[in-house]
């Protein structure tokens, strides 16, 4: 049997819910207030603050839907077992590098507050991610917990007889 990484599993794990919940968030939001979108445009580098404002922000009324579709693929696909969870993996990579780029809409005074306020936390989570890049994972991720605690049992088994004998 595979043996999974625990530290992936978690991060799997946690990132599967984050993007599946944030594709509930886009979706509403840009069904409900399109208009909070456009503060995105004012953290975003050059050329990207044009682009958000001369084409994101006149046809946000889809594109937040499509957002939520590929947020929802993603949280879907980091669940999934290979090749699903590496394309995720990749994806969600490419969107963490477009949101260093974009930045989160915090309104900034200067440079350092700006890397720290709509950039810092992008690369922190290409960061994270960086183990499962680096090591396919082929199982879905309740298969991997199921591995993970099953040999978690048969150590805590294995210690018990130790104690035993």
């Amino acid at each position: 049997m595979t043996k999974p990484s625990t530290y992936v599993t978690v991060i799997r794990t946690l990132f599967g819910i984050v993007f599946v919940g944030g594709s509930f968030v886009h979706l509403y939001e840009g069904l409900s207030s399109p208009n909070s979108y456009a503060a995105f445009g004012d953290t975003a580098w050059p050329p990207l603050d044009l682009l958000w404002a001369g084409f994101v922000m006149p046809n946000i009324g889809w594109l937040a839907p499509c957002m939520a579709a590929f947020e929802l693929a993603v949280g879907v696909g980091t669940l999934l077992h290979a090749p699903w969870n590496r394309l995720a993996v990749l994806a969600m990579t490419c969107f963490f590098a477009f949101i260093t780029v974009l930045g989160y809409a915090f309104p900034t005074s200067s440079l350092l507050e700006d890397f720290l306020a709509n950039r810092a936390l992008s690369l922190v989570m290409i960061l994270l991610v960086v183990p499962w890049l680096l090591k396919p994972q082929p199982l879905s991720v309740p298969a991997a917990w199921s591995a993970l605690l099953h040999r978690s049992s048969r150590a805590s088994d294995a210690t018990r007889i130790a104690s035993i004998s």
